[in-house]
């Protein structure tokens, strides 16, 4: 039985779907995930199986989730018929991933894991958000995303990419953009690019309680981005701290690095390192 990548079911609109139609960007996450060491991964929503395939040509434990059942049925015969094929094991769960039991997944097995995927573009931050509290788990996540979102996960201070949810996500991750992929790679094709991101754990590990703190004060600053920073953490300290604050406050929101925003933070609320 063959699996033909263009014989994939029509795309519904409303889980933003876009299917491959060239191997290598999937062959690159692979050969990625593969110098990690990693026995185990997480593939979030494999659709026609095109990533699916590459991951299962390794001799790997493969857990696949697929909110879309006519994938599931499909991918299930598939493998069924060519397991023979395939040097790893595949398992796939019929359900939406923000709905998936992560936490119980990775309890299940204490192999080296990586999470990996090409995930809609309309769900890219609630996916990110649901996945990065368990990064310290695994070895590392590799996703195929809009590139817009990839260069704002990896903002860099003073840049127009650079937000709230940069700040987010490298204070809870070591964040790279691999590579783009064009458009003209997807069938049908998008309206924007792609790029593969990889997110690895940090080796410094902040508490739950301080990042979320970072978070609030975060937030209340980029609200007023184009204005000084004074102006945003007034709600938070007296006026007769300000100029204590070890932050130039002059600034602008946009302006203040990841790391800056924790120090910030700690003088706000007057913690210690």
């Amino acid at each position: 039985m063959s699996y033909d990548r263009d014989s994939n079911p029509r795309q519904k609109k409303s889980l933003s779907q876009v299917f491959l139609r060239t191997d290598w960007p999937v062959l690159k996450v692979a050969e990625g995930v593969e110098e990690w060491g990693i026995t185990r991964v997480l593939e979030i929503g494999p659709g026609g199986g095109i990533l699916t395939r590459a991951l299962m040509a390794k001799p790997w434990k493969l857990t696949a989730v697929e909110k879309d059942d006519r994938f599931v049925e499909k991918l299930t015969d598939y493998f069924t018929v060519s397991k023979a094929e395939y040097p790893g094991s595949f398992e796939i769960v019929n359900q939406d991933v923000l709905q998936f039991d992560l936490a119980s997944w990775l309890k299940q097995s204490g192999e080296p894991t990586a999470i990996v995927g090409n995930i809609p573009y309309s769900i890219s931050s609630p996916i990110v958000l649901w996945l990065i509290p368990y990064l310290q788990q695994v070895k590392g996540v590799k996703l195929l995303v809009q590139l817009e979102f990839a260069q704002r996960l990896a903002g860099v201070a003073g840049t127009k990419d650079y937000g709230s949810l940069s700040v987010y996500t490298q204070l809870r991750s070591q964040v790279t953009i691999d590579c783009k992929v064009d458009r003209t790679c997807f069938t049908p094709v998008p309206k924007v690019d792609s790029a593969i991101i990889t997110l690895k754990p940090r080796t410094q590990i902040l508490s739950d309680d301080l990042l979320r703190k970072v978070e609030k004060v975060c937030r209340a600053c980029f609200t007023q981005r184009r204005k000084k920073l004074r102006n945003a953490i007034k709600q938070f300290v007296p006026e007769d701290r300000l100029d204590s604050c070890p932050i130039d406050l002059n600034r602008r929101p946009d302006a203040i690095r990841p790391e800056e925003y924790l120090e910030l933070t700690r003088f706000i609320y007057s913690l210690s390192e």
